[in-house]
């Protein structure tokens, strides 16, 4: 994913958080991520345009400590951020920091998902065509295979995230895209830098 990234420049341990990301997706899911002071601008431009809220951690004392829990973002070149999926707890911490009452941006027209199809009255099809189908999500390390679904990480603290199996070599690796940033670049693991997925885990 860092070939299509704007630079972050040096390492979480050499640049200082200034800037909070948090939102909500339309499942719910918390996310929220850290940027430097370098990336302030875009990250704030990105957080409007994916319906999010802009933070700056100098605005509380407290923030600073709920910015180091967190995963660094990264600001893409299409203007867009990666903020990862963060615990429902440290959201609700960090979103007391909002201003009461506080609204969040509405989404960019070309970042919301697109609407689910209705379904039909007697069981036909729906109006829009078949339903996608489910993601192959194996449940052992052998039936792993081209079109699964399981979870990948960038790092120690990055956390884990859905991604697909596209590509499976001779020599064992394998080629994955993350499932919900369908803009960044495919990237190769090795089978024991993969995980599996609850087989009852559903989205």
């Amino acid at each position: 994913m860092t070939n299509a990234a704007v630079s972050n420049g040096a390492s979480k341990a050499s640049v200082l958080p200034a800037l909070i990301v948090l939102g909500l997706d339309d499942g719910g899911k918390a996310h929220a991520s850290w940027f430097g002071e370098a990336q302030v601008g875009m990250a704030e431009k990105a957080a409007g345009m994916m319906g999010m809220a802009a933070l700056p951690v100098a605005e509380a004392a407290d923030l600073k400590g709920l910015a180091d829990k967190l995963p660094q973002g990264r600001v893409f070149e299409s203007g867009r951020a990666f903020v990862p999926f963060v615990k429902r707890t440290l959201y609700d911490a960090i979103a007391t920091h909002l201003p009461p009452g506080y609204q969040f941006p509405s989404r960019a027209a070309d970042d919301r998902p697109p609407p689910k199809p209705k379904k039909a009255s007697g069981g036909a099809a729906p109006e829009s065509g078949p339903m996608r189908p489910e993601p192959h999500r194996p449940t052992g390390w052998d039936k792993i295979e081209v079109g699964s679904l399981v979870l990948a990480t960038e790092g120690l603290y990055e956390g884990w995230f859905e991604a697909k199996v596209t590509k499976i070599s001779p020599e064992g690796l394998f080629t994955l895209r993350w499932r919900d940033w369908l803009d960044t670049p495919a990237f190769t693991r090795k089978l024991t830098q993969i995980a599996l997925l609850h087989p009852d885990h559903r989205d």
